[in-house]
């Protein structure tokens, strides 16, 4: 399936790159599958990696939503910045998205700066 448009933004999270610019993260509104079978959520993260449009599909749209908060966590937390220690939210480590249990070791402790 290839989407070109986020549609809506329904959520924005800035995070902070070191040297002062700013990563965006934008999520969509989740729509369902125009095959059916399920619904997809898009998002895009800006400012690191390609840039591209994504989703995360789920049997309903709530599962969609989760799974693309996930995803989020693992582009950031897999990304070079965060690996290079360069990237926070609200002066944290910890970047606040949930994330799979397979890359749970990556995620700083809540008090981490």
């Amino acid at each position: 399936m290839k989407r070109k448009s986020m549609g809506r933004v329904i959520a924005l999270r800035e995070i902070d790159l070191e040297g002062g610019d700013k990563i965006r993260v934008e999520i969509g509104t989740p729509k369902e599958f125009p095959e059916g079978g399920g619904y997809y959520c898009p998002y895009r993260i800006k400012g690191i990696g390609e840039g591209k449009l994504r989703y995360a599909g789920g049997v309903d749209s709530v599962q969609a939503l989760e799974l693309m908060l996930k995803c989020i966590a693992t582009d950031l937390y897999t990304s070079e910045e965060f690996k290079s220690d360069r990237l926070r939210h609200m002066g944290m480590k910890n970047l606040g998205f949930p994330v799979f249990d397979a890359i749970a070791d990556l995620v700083p402790k809540d008090d981490e700066r």
